[in-house]
């Protein structure tokens, strides 16, 4: 970003030109000020890497946590023999710091004027020479040394030692300090605020990513990431640096056909800045993420006020602090229907999970992969992409085979349920909520009828009982009771099915048993994650092994291998580790004793 086409902050480098290449003490410090993640210290640091260049000896120290002056000198000290930097003098760093303790004496007067002693002799003089140094202080406004001591100390290398002394800070935060104002004005001669270089930062941002791939991507889209934080009007590059590893780690988990359509790479990447940028700011909590998609379709058809988000008789300024306030700022996003979808960004940001498996799922039934192969359903799923014309040709056709029960997976009935009754909301479909709902439930028995096992184990999807969603997409209509009372039927008829599939998946997992001890693991025991169980295991809190007959299971453990019989045994063990299962598992108890018994036998 620049202004006449000179770097927004050219004036501060001219100056810092001036102020290091005097030829007499200057007997003052420059304090460079700003807010927190405002580029004071990328800039300090590029400046301080310009002076190294010219071979100008430059010392920098960070002041955040200090505590003492030993440990500024200790910091200093390092960079002029980074010898002590290593880990096996680490020892003798340590007396080095007892020693350095001997440090500045300060007094501070009532007025905040400063008197000032130092030692005869301090140890950092017999191991350096600070003459026409230059020293950098840095976050000034965390050190945890007294404001006044710190500054007195500071105030030494300028007055008595006559150095160059840059000071960092965020001066607002120092403005708290009645003593500043007196103190400042003895120590520090010219101040300057940094503003924001926006393309300087970005570009240092980019030039670190590994993949040549991601820093190609980025470097062409800078105007996008700078339309979101100019919508934004948020000034904080430690965001964006943040953002953009975050880019970096999703982008290695996309597949390849993913990684070459840089549509598919630019919704992520708007999606994600503007995530980070509104949680960052307290405006969106990470854990109301997945509710964004109900609260955007309020505001649209405007029944903000029955939604649990909304706040009709909110000021003006927490109607500008709420989560509704994002779809005003950023009208360029479809907050509805984002790839990934929100339960995969609410686990990214709120448990910091990257689910790889979840992100193939959105993306196979995402909108840049639709063809004549992709479901009607699906099509009809994402109607706020659609023509009038391709919606009017959709529904019609999902309504008749809705009709004629041709799905017979219960995730994609429950998901069309979902859109049907956000369409009769809407009233884009002439039928009553109420309609929906029975038709529903009729279906639910039809498929009980047909096939219970296919019932039985979608009670299972770990996409719909802990992300929210099935097959990569969130359920629509969730926030409409006829939908809740839906799920509880649902859920009823799983439990049944459940119960008269039982046999069969014992005589299943005894089968994985023979063939894959791992296997039987993973479908028995607990997964470390709950955001991460595969659909293998699914049997962690069901009594499922009291359905294989104990000889039949003794007899098929005895024939494994040793390695094989032991994995198994330990699996057992493995399945009630967890106390609270164990409640529901307790109807194995007679089970495992009777396997017990005949193992001794």
């Amino acid at each position: 970003m620049t202004q006449d086409n000179q770097p927004i902050n050219g004036h501060i480098d001219e100056y810092l030109d001036y102020y290091c290449g005097l030829s007499q003490p200057p007997g003052f410090a420059v304090l460079l000020k700003g807010k927190w993640g405002s580029g004071k210290t990328w800039f300090i640091n590029k400046y301080s890497a310009n002076l190294k260049q010219q071979k100008r000896k430059c010392l920098y120290v960070s002041l955040n946590g200090m505590t003492s002056f030993s440990e500024i000198e200790e910091a200093f000290l390092q960079q002029q023999i980074p010898f002590l930097a290593s880990k096996p003098v680490a020892i003798g760093r340590n007396l080095i710091t007892q020693v350095l303790k001997s440090s500045l004496k300060l007094d501070v007067n009532d007025d905040a004027t400063l008197n000032l002693t130092t030692p005869s002799m301090k140890l950092t003089e017999l191991f350096t020479n600070l003459d026409q140094s230059i020293l950098i202080f840095d976050d000034l406004e965390r050190c945890n040394i007294d404001l006044s001591n710190i500054l007195g100390y500071i105030n030494n290398f300028v007055e008595h030692k006559g150095l160059k002394v840059i000071i960092v800070a965020d001066e607002e935060k120092l403005e708290k300090n009645d003593s500043y104002k007196a103190i400042k004005e003895k120590l520090i001669g010219q101040t300057f605020a940094i503003s924001l270089d926006f393309y300087g930062a970005l570009e240092n941002f980019i030039i670190k990513v590994k993949d040549s791939r991601i820093r190609e991507f980025l470097s062409e889209n800078t105007n996008l990431i700078q339309n979101v934080y100019i919508k934004a009007q948020y000034e904080n590059l430690r965001t964006l640096n943040k953002t953009i590893l975050d880019f970096e780690r999703i982008f290695e988990s996309l597949p390849e056909k993913a990684r070459i359509k840089s549509v598919i790479l630019q919704d992520i990447l708007n999606f994600l800045l503007v995530l980070s940028i509104e949680i960052k700011s307290g405006i969106l909590s990470s854990k109301d993420i997945n509710k964004l998609g109900g609260e955007y379709i309020s505001s649209l058809s405007n029944q903000v006020s029955s939604h649990p988000l909304s706040n009709s008789g909110a000021s003006s300024k927490e109607k500008t602090d709420s989560p509704r306030s994002i779809f005003e700022k950023y009208p360029f996003i479809n907050f509805y229907t984002p790839f990934p979808s929100l339960i995969w960004w609410q686990a990214f940001f709120d448990k910091g999970i990257l689910d790889a498996q979840e992100l193939d799922k959105s993306l196979e039934s995402s909108k840049y992969f639709e063809d004549e192969t992709t479901p009607d359903w699906v099509k009809l799923w994402h109607y706020y992409s659609l023509s009038d014309e391709d919606f009017e040709k959709l529904l019609p056709q999902v309504k008749l085979k809705y009709a004629n029960r041709h799905f017979d997976d219960p995730g994609v009935v429950k998901h069309i349920t979902g859109i049907f009754l956000n369409f009769s909301d809407a009233g884009l479909l002439h039928k009553s909520k109420e309609e929906i709902l029975e038709d529903s439930k009729l279906y639910i028995d039809c498929l009980k009828n047909r096939d219970q096992s296919k019932l039985a184990s979608y009670s299972f999807s770990t996409g719909d009982n802990i992300l929210g969603g099935y097959l990569g997409l969130g359920f629509q209509g969730k926030d409409f009771q006829e939908f809740n009372d839906f799920c509880t039927y649902l859920k009823k008829a799983q439990e049944s099915a459940e119960n008269d599939n039982m046999p069969n998946i014992g005589q299943e997992l005894l089968t994985v048993m023979q063939s894959d001890v791992w296997k039987f693991k993973d479908m028995i025991c607990l997964s470390a994650s709950p955001y991460q169980v595969g659909v293998s295991q699914k049997y962690h809190r069901i009594p499922v092994l009291k359905h294989i007959k104990e000889t039949d299971f003794v007899e098929k453990l005895l024939s494994l291998e040793f390695e094989d019989k032991d994995s198994v045994c330990r699996s057992l063990v493995k399945r009630y580790e967890v106390e609270s299962f164990n409640k529901e598992l307790f109807e194995e108890l007679d089970w495992l004793k009777s396997v017990r018994s005949l193992l001794l036998e």
